[in-house]
C-alpha cells in the first residue's frame, strides 16, 4: 500500500529523519510509535505532503508521490487526521463534514449514511459549531471529515490523546471496522500502549528519526518497550 524509502526530513538545519524505510500494508492498522519529539507527527506531514521531504521515495500503490501536493495525494486516496483535529470551530458540524466532500476522489456530493451510523452523535449536532463540542466529539468530527474523502489509507496522528475513555472506546471500535470490514489501511499514531496493542496489527518503533524495532504488534515485548518507550 505505502513503501517508504531512505526518507529523510530536516527542520532547519536540524536532520529530523534518517534514511526511514517504512513499508505499510494494506488493509491492517500499523502503529508508529516513540517517545514525544522523535519526530512521528513529522513523518506523518511527510507522507501526507504538508512537508517536503529532503531526499527518499513514498511509493502509494506502486506510484511515487514524493513530489506531489497534499491535495494531489488526497485525491488518490489518502486521508489524514492530525494531531490536535484542527477542525473549523466557527463552522457548523455538517459545514466540518461537508469540507470533507470537496476531495472526494469518487466524486460523491453527498455524506455516506456509514459516516453517521460510525459516529451517531454527529447527526444529532449538525447545527451546533464544531467549537462548541467537546473534545471527543471533535476528534469525531475529524475522523468524519476524512472519511468523506473515501480514502484508501487513513492517517491517524494521536487519536486519544486527550479523549475520554468512552469516546476512546468508541474510535478503537472504529478503527477496527474500518481495517477488518471496510478493508481501509490505517496509520495510527499512538502513545497509549493498551490502545496500539488493541487495535494494532503492525508497528514501527522510533527513536531519534531511526526505526528501532517493527514487526507484527504481538511482538512488540516487554523489553522493547522499557528500551524505547518508557519516560
Amino acid at each position: 500500500m505505502l513503501e517508504i524509502k531512505k526518507l529523510n526530513q530536516f527542520y532547519g538545519q536540524s536532520h529530523t529523519l534518517w534514511d526511514l524505510d517504512l513499508e505499510i500494508k494494506q488493509g491492517r492498522c500499523t502503529c508508529l510509535m516513540g517517545r514525544n519529539g522523535v519526530g512521528k507527527t513529522t513523518l506523518m506531514k511527510s507522507i501526507m505532503g504538508l512537508l517536503p521531504i529532503k531526499s527518499g521515495e513514498l511509493l502509494f500503490e506502486g506510484k511515487d508521490i514524493s513530489k506531489l501536493g497534499s491535495e494531489k495525494r488526497a485525491g488518490l486516496g489518502i486521508g489524514y487526521v492530525p494531531q490536535g483535529r484542527e477542525i473549523f470551530s466557527q463552522l457548523t458540524v455538517k459545514e466540518n463534514i461537508d469540507i470533507g466532500l470537496l476531495g472526494n476522489r469518487n466524486g460523491l456530493k453527498q455524506v455516506p449514511d456509514k459516516i453517521y451510523e460510525l459516529f451517531p452523535v454527529l447527526k444529532e449536532m449538525l447545527k451546533r459549531k464544531g467549537g462548541d463540542l467537546s473534545g471527543g466529539q471533535q476528534q469525531q468530527l475529524a475522523i468524519a471529515r476524512a472519511l468523506c474523502l473515501e480514502p484508501k489509507l487513513l492517517i491517524l496522528d494521536e487519536p486519544a490523546e486527550g479523549i475520554q475513555p468512552n469516546i476512546v472506546q468508541q474510535i478503537g471500535e472504529v478503527i477496527d471496522y474500518l481495517t477488518k470490514e471496510e478493508k481501509i489501511t490505517v496509520i495510527l499514531v499512538e502513545q497509549k500502549l493498551p490502545f496500539a496493542r488493541r487495535h494494532g496489527d503492525d508497528f514501527y518503533l522510533v527513536d531519534r528519526g531511526r526505526v528501532v524495532a517493527n514487526g507484527e504488534i504481538e511482538n512488540l515485548s516487554d523489553e522493547i518497550v522499557e528500551q524505547y518507550l518508557s519516560v
